[in-house]
């Protein structure tokens, strides 16, 4: 890898970095302007073609939901229908965010919210248009909370906001001690959540979140290595709007050590998360908040894996409880047996296939254990039918002590321009990869108040992976990284660690389309 400083520093602005986009593409991105040909009858009947012009069709608001922070189940839980004790006396939940609107533009109003829809604390921010090449912005640094919250971005004109927000939880005591970090997703009608587990000691429950006003219906579909859950417990699940329902999972696929999840919803769109804690005996084994990962593929790619000594791992496990050992869960949704091959790319630039298997039942989920060196790695899933993807490892090596765990989702390439949040509470690093061919990332940091502190040029060797801590780009105050690359695919994550066991890892959340056109028809 190069790392290259790049140009001098700007206040704030949307110079041509590699690949970016006109304006932003982290909760949000900017369609251009489709053109097409119409046709009118002229003088003398002669046809002739004019352009139809287009419409631009302005921004909605955008949402966001932040997952409700881990908590512990109830001790007398039955079915499916979670009930909850208490958190441990030290567990903070912290919530932080970020806007950006385009250059020369304020940024729009923006505050989170509780799912009743009032207002937990606005994002601060000035009113007033910034310079020609200045985005302004609006922040949250961090706010603690204690249940389920939405941010809510105004619309802006035409086109939306570059925003992101995060969800931070950390634990010190009892039996949710460690780090889970999610960030806040847009709901949707279809998710896919894999690399959950329901052994002994394993507590497991879907968090299912309808921030809109519409009641959503929702019908889960769930793979496990015995195969497809068939339950009535699964169909027509009611979710209010402004309500979380939790699902307790081992109500439905009980001893399970691979579990996927897909979810469709009709009505409301719902955000979806599964919060997993991990007891083996009277120790805690970690907790995690299991993020979406990309849809059914027959190649994915899994970024932010960090890995220590295998026989460290080993040393935290039991029998009769959860393995701590590395390993990638592969689903099968469909309805033929998949092959599939496992690639590891280090940063020492050279992949190796590090597990195959033949015959993964379709329908079925399967644990491929991994036997790689302590690093960094980002893994290449391919397999002759679509597959749904995770990696799951540990952190920790006295088994008679509080150890963690993290769950990495297969993720989508970076693509525009990319909004990554540096998480509230411990230490972040970036891991990039580009799996196939060299590329170029452009790495722009940004200070708390959304002002530019730094950026960094990034040249990636084929099928290299990279770590960069943030504040190597713009110092000790760095608050959030602007993601953009050019060349070949790049794929990214950022790994969260506190203390000697706590880690989490966080996808690069994706863009979406905000603003965009339509074309008018000319013609009788």
């Amino acid at each position: 890898m190069a790392v290259r400083k790049a140009a001098p520093a700007r206040r704030a602005g949307t110079g041509a970095g590699p690949g970016r986009a006109a304006a932003g593409a982290g909760i949000v991105a900017v369609a251009a302007a489709l053109v097409a040909a119409g046709t009118l009858a002229g003088p003398g009947g002669a046809g002739r073609t004019v352009a139809a012009p287009p419409v631009e069709v302005p921004a909605a608001d955008l949402a966001a939901v932040c997952a409700a922070p881990p908590r512990l189940l109830s001790g007398d839980v039955a079915g499916t229908d979670a009930q909850f004790s208490p958190a441990s006396e030290s567990a903070r939940t912290r919530v932080k965010s970020l806007v950006l609107a385009e250059a020369g533009s304020a940024a729009p109003g923006a505050r989170l919210d509780t799912l009743a829809g009032e207002t937990v604390r606005a994002l601060g921010g000035s009113d007033e248009p910034p310079l020609t090449n200045v985005r302004g912005a609006a922040a949250l640094p961090a706010q603690e909370v204690g249940a389920a919250t939405v941010l809510r971005v105004d619309p802006a004109g035409v086109r939306q906001a570059l925003a992101n927000a995060q969800l931070t939880f950390t634990a010190d005591d009892g039996d949710l001690t460690g780090l889970a970090a999610a960030n806040c997703q847009a709901p949707g009608n279809d998710v896919w959540l894999a690399g959950a587990r329901t052994t002994v000691g394993v507590s497991t429950v879907l968090q299912l979140t309808n921030a809109s006003a519409t009641a959503a219906s929702v019908d889960l579909d769930i793979y496990t290595g015995e195969g497809p859950v068939q339950s009535a417990g699964t169909r027509g699940l009611a979710v209010a709007p402004g309500q979380t329902r939790s699902v307790v999972l081992a109500g439905l696929a009980a001893g399970q050590d691979a579990v996927a999840v897909h979810v469709r919803s009709s009505g409301g769109p719902v955000a979806a998360v599964i919060q997993q804690n991990i007891l083996r005996g009277l120790t805690p084994g970690g907790v995690e908040l299991i993020q979406p990962a990309a849809s059914p593929a027959q190649r994915q790619v899994i970024p932010g894996l960090r890995l220590q000594p295998a026989q460290d791992s080993a040393r935290l496990s039991r029998d009769r409880y959860a393995s701590a050992a590395s390993a990638v869960q592969v689903t099968v949704p469909g309805t033929t047996p998949a092959s599939v091959t496992v690639r590891a790319i280090g940063t020492d630039g050279r992949g190796q296939v590090v597990a195959e298997r033949s015959d993964v039942p379709a329908g079925r989920s399967a644990l491929l254990p991994l036997d790689l060196p302590a690093g960094s790695w980002t893994l290449e899933v391919t397999a002759d039918v679509p597959v749904l993807a995770a990696a799951v490892f540990s952190r920790g090596t006295d088994p008679e002590a509080p150890a963690d765990f993290a769950v990495a989702p297969s993720a989508a390439r970076l693509s525009g321009e990319q909004l990554a949040l540096i998480p509230a509470a411990g230490t972040a690093s970036l891991v990039l990869t580009a799996p196939a061919g060299a590329a170029e990332v452009q790495l722009v940091a940004l200070g708390a108040d959304g002002a530019v502190a730094g950026e960094r040029l990034l040249d990636l060797a084929a099928d290299g992976t990279v770590t960069i801590a943030p504040s190597d780009v713009g110092g000790d105050g760095t608050s959030a990284l602007l993601i953009s690359s050019a060349g070949d695919e790049v794929y990214a994550a950022q790994v969260v660690t506190t203390g000697e066991t706590g880690i989490s890892t966080l996808p690069v959340p994706r863009g979406s389309i905000g603003g965009r056109s339509v074309e008018v028809g000319l013609g009788y």
